[in-house]
């Protein structure tokens, strides 16, 4: 039987106008250029950066296809591609393409290109039926992880597990995650996954609720209204090191109140690492980063290295990703519940 010819137009979430409300529009399929994979789309991540592109938060040509978080199945490898082949299950961290001439490029650190192409936010992304990738910040997906979680990997777990990364804590140590939401329901289990004690910290119930029902659940839960003397008492009962709080701390959250929290359950000389982006930037004590010793580094992905071992790691250990799939026809009810502040965890659109 014959393959599936790839046809010439494809449905999509095309962003039209900032601020409109989502819909699906009938548009021409992508050709792949020689560096790049064509990929069937079989699921595109949502999250708070695809509310910013939709806000004009980075100054996106329209019109545009949102998502930079897609999973699927290589379809078309173009001239150059060796590495992927037709029917490789993949997944595509949110970076289209990067400039080969900055400093970051020529020194190996292409996530930090000055002039960078991403997904979903300053190119066409995964609300497609099919999508073209820069086949060097594509990654192959194990047998075992479905397109749905391997999708949610592609922003939000890289971001939590390049943060865990950057925070440098030796084996054997502690971290302590903030904010609970679709990153840090996923950093808790990854945490213990590789082997460091864990606390989970958030100010709703619910959410520390969800990660505690896994089976790599947080060593110690604090609610963030409880006092801070009680949240490091029964950190330090967690964790029993030489100082008292967490080696380091993830940053996981917008909310203002969370830093000056996060910073007092950080251990003395310990790091914080921040993934969060406040509007109006971030403020604490001075005394905790001063009189404490404390530093604070900022994370933005895991590469693509790590970002491979990131899909095997969730694979090896089934880590759960807490997920609501949608059809891109339900898109715009999917954006107002989040806005609504109803969702938790990840929302996904399929596509068939």
């Amino acid at each position: 039987m014959a393959a599936n010819p790839i046809p010439s137009i494809m449905k999509a979430i095309q962003i039209k106008e900032f601020h409109a409300p989502y819909s699906v529009s009938e548009v021409d399929v992508p050709k792949p250029k020689p560096h790049q994979v064509l990929v069937k789309i079989r699921a595109g991540g949502f999250c708070h950066t695809d509310c910013m592109a939709h806000e004009n938060g980075f100054n996106t040509k329209l019109p545009f296809i949102g998502s930079h978080e897609p999973a699927g199945i290589v379809v078309e490898a173009g001239s150059y591609v060796t590495e992927f082949k037709k029917g490789d299950r993949v997944g595509c961290i949110n970076f289209e393409s990067c400039c080969g001439n900055c400093p970051d490029c020529r020194a190996g650190r292409p996530i930090y290109c000055d002039n960078p192409l991403m997904k979903g936010l300053t190119t066409d992304g995964a609300w497609g039926e099919y999508m073209v990738a820069d086949s060097r910040f594509t990654l192959k997906l194990p047998e075992a992880l479905d397109f749905s979680t391997a999708a949610c990997l592609m922003c939000a777990g890289i971001s939590i597990y390049g943060a865990i990364k950057r925070a440098e804590v030796p084996a054997g140590g502690s971290i302590g995650i903030v904010g609970i939401g679709g990153l840090g329901h996923i950093g808790t289990q990854l945490g213990k996954a590789m082997g460091y004690t864990v606390a989970a910290v958030d100010v709703k119930r619910s959410a520390l609720n969800l990660v505690e029902s896994y089976k790599l659940k947080p060593d110690v839960s604090i609610l963030a209204t409880e006092p801070i003397e009680n949240a490091v008492e029964k950190i330090t009962q967690a964790v029993q090191g030489n100082y008292p709080g967490l080696d380091a701390t993830i940053l996981a959250t917008d909310a203002p109140p969370a830093f000056d929290f996060a910073a007092a359950i950080t251990r003395k000389h310990g790091t914080m690492v921040l993934l969060g982006q406040p509007e109006k930037g971030i403020t604490m004590s001075y005394h905790n980063i001063i009189y404490r010793d404390l530093k604070l580094i900022g994370s933005l992905v895991a590469d693509k290295d790590e970002s491979q071992e990131l899909v095997a790691l969730v694979a090896k250990h089934d880590i759960k990703v807490n997920i609501k799939e949608w059809k891109p026809e339900q898109a715009e009810e999917m954006r107002k519940e989040y806005l609504d502040g109803k969702s938790e965890g990840k929302n996904i659109v399929v596509f068939d």
